[in-house]
C-alpha cells in the first residue's frame, strides 16, 4: 500500500509514520514539522515533506500573545498548512489526515477516488465546544473557544471523508449521537513506546505502609479537569500522601494551584524522558479530564505498572476494557476494572473514593498493579497499533467504495 499521513503537528502521526514504513506502507508524511526532527522516528529523508512555515509561526504566536492570540489567528494557520500539504499527494494510494488539516486534501482525493481516513483525536468538535464552553463558565470564566471557521471545516471534513478513525468510545459516541453511522467510524486505541515506559525493577512499597502518592501528567488546564483533581485529593483527606503534578499551568488555574498545601507537589513540565522514573515512584496514575479522546499518559502510566482512575471522557475505560471486559458496576457511578476504576466527570467525591480504596484497602493496589503490568506488556505497543491500523486500510482498500 502507499499510504500518505497529511498532520499539521506531531501528535501520534509520526509514530504511525514509523510503523508504516516499517511495513513498508509509507508513501509519504506531510508536516509543518521541520525535516530533522520527523528523522527521529526512523522515516527516510525522501518520504518526508515539511512544510514549516506554520510550525515557527505558531511559536511565533505563543510568544506574543499566547492561547487567545492563538486561538484568534487558527484558522489562518490551520487553511495555509492545509492547502500547501494538498499539492504534495499524487502517487498515494490512501490518504491518512488530521481533523482541521485535511480539507484540501479531501477534496484531491474524492476528485482522483481514492479511500480517505480522517482522524480525530478528541470528540466531535461542537460536542467539544459544548463540553468546555460548560466547564469554563462553571468556574465563572470565559472560554477561548475554537474559531468557528474551523468548526465548519472539521464539520465539511467528516462528510468528505471516506472513514473518521476514533481512539474511544467516548468521541465514537459524540459521531453517533449527532447522526453518524456506525460503519463511518473505526475505534483504535493508541498505543505506546514500552522500552521507554517501564516497570521499576522493585516495586514500590504498598500505599497502605507509606501514603499513597497519586500522580498526574499533563498541562494543568480546565480541560484535563485538574480543578476537580484538587479538590477530590483533599477530600480523600489521606495522612502521609501525596499527589504531584507533572506539567506547565495554564493561566485559568493559575489562582488555584498557587494556594495549594505542601502534599500537592508541582513539578513542573517535564521532558519525556523523564517521565518514566517519576511514574515509577508513584502509586497510581489519576486523571479528572472532562473533555479528551485519548490521553496518552494514560498508556504510559500503566505500563510503568500503575492503577488508573480516569474519568469517562478520557480515553482510559478503552484502555482498561483491553483486559477485562466484564467490569463491576460499583456505588456512585463508578466502574471498578482490574486495573482501575472509571468515574464521571465532574466527579470529585468519587475520585476521593477511589484514592482511599487504593489507598486503605489491605492488598487492593497490589492486585491493580499487576493487572496494569499485564495491560501494558501484551495490549499497549505501538506496533500493536500499527497492525490494527493497517487491517482497517486494507479493509478499505478491498471494498468498491471510493
Amino acid at each position: 500500500m502507499r499510504i500518505t499521513i497529511v498532520v499539521g503537528g506531531r501528535w501520534h502521526a509520526f509514530d504511525l509514520a514509523r510503523e508504516l514504513e516499517e511495513k513498508n506502507h509509507l508513501h509519504r508524511i506531510i508536516t509543518n514539522y521541520p525535516r530533522w526532527v520527523v528523522r527521529r522516528w526512523g522515516i527516510p529523508n525522501r518520504k518526508i515533506v515539511s512544510l514549516p512555515l506554520t510550525f515557527w509561526l505558531i511559536k511565533a504566536i505563543y510568544k506574543l500573545g499566547g492561547e487567545d492570540l492563538m486561538m484568534r489567528c487558527q484558522w489562518i494557520v490551520h487553511s495555509r498548512f492545509a492547502k500547501r500539504a494538498a499539492k504534495h499527494l499524487e502517487g498515494s494510494e490512501l490518504i491518512h489526515g488530521w481533523s482541521s488539516f485535511s480539507e484540501p486534501s479531501l477534496q484531491w482525493a474524492q476528485k482522483n477516488n481514492i479511500p480517505t481516513i480522517l482522524e480525530r483525536s478528541s470528540a466531535h468538535i461542537l460536542e467539544q465546544s459544548s463540553i468546555l464552553r460548560e466547564e469554563y463558565a462553571s468556574l465563572g470564566l470565559q472560554w477561548t473557544s475554537t474559531h468557528p471557521s474551523i468548526e465548519k471545516m472539521e464539520q465539511r471534513e467528516y462528510n468528505l471523508c471516506t472513514k473518521i478513525t476514533v481512539p474511544s468510545r467516548f468521541v465514537e459516541c459524540s459521531f453517533l449521537d449527532r447522526g453518524y453511522q456506525r460503519n463511518k467510524l473505526y475505534r483504535n486505541a493508541l498505543g505506546v513506546n514500552t522500552n521507554q515506559f517501564e516497570p521499576p525493577t522493585k516495586s514500590p512499597e504498598p500505599p497502605i505502609n507509606t501514603g499513597l502518592k497519586a500522580i498526574f501528567a499533563g498541562t494543568l488546564s480546565v480541560q484535563k479537569g485538574v480543578h476537580h483533581l484538587l479538590k477530590a485529593f483533599a477530600e480523600a483527606g489521606l495522612e502521609g500522601s501525596q499527589l504531584i503534578l507533572l506539567g506547565n499551568a495554564s493561566k485559568d488555574l493559575d489562582h488555584l494551584l498557587n494556594h495549594q498545601p505542601d502534599n500537592v507537589i508541582l513539578m513542573g513540565h517535564r521532558p519525556q524522558n523523564e517521565l518514566c522514573n517519576h511514574y515509577q515512584r508513584a502509586h497510581c496514575f489519576v486523571i479528572a479530564s472532562v473533555q479528551e479522546g485519548m490521553a496518552m499518559v494514560q498508556m504510559q502510566a500503566l505500563a510503568c505498572g500503575l492503577p488508573l482512575i480516569c474519568t469517562k471522557h478520557s480515553g482510559g475505560e478503552d484502555l482498561l476494557r483491553m483486559q477485562d471486559s466484564n467490569p463491576r458496576k460499583i456505588n456512585m457511578g463508578i466502574t471498578e476494572y482490574n486495573a482501575g476504576y472509571v468515574v464521571p466527570i465532574r466527579s470529585s467525591d468519587v475520585i476521593a473514593w477511589c484514592l482511599r480504596e487504593l489507598a486503605l484497602k489491605p492488598g487492593l493496589w497490589e492486585v491493580k498493579r499487576q493487572s496494569a503490568l499485564e495491560i501494558g506488556k501484551n495490549e499497549l505497543s505501538w506496533a500493536k497499533y500499527g497492525a490494527r491500523t493497517i487491517q482497517n486500510y486494507e479493509e478499505l482498500l478491498s471494498t468498491d467504495q471510493p
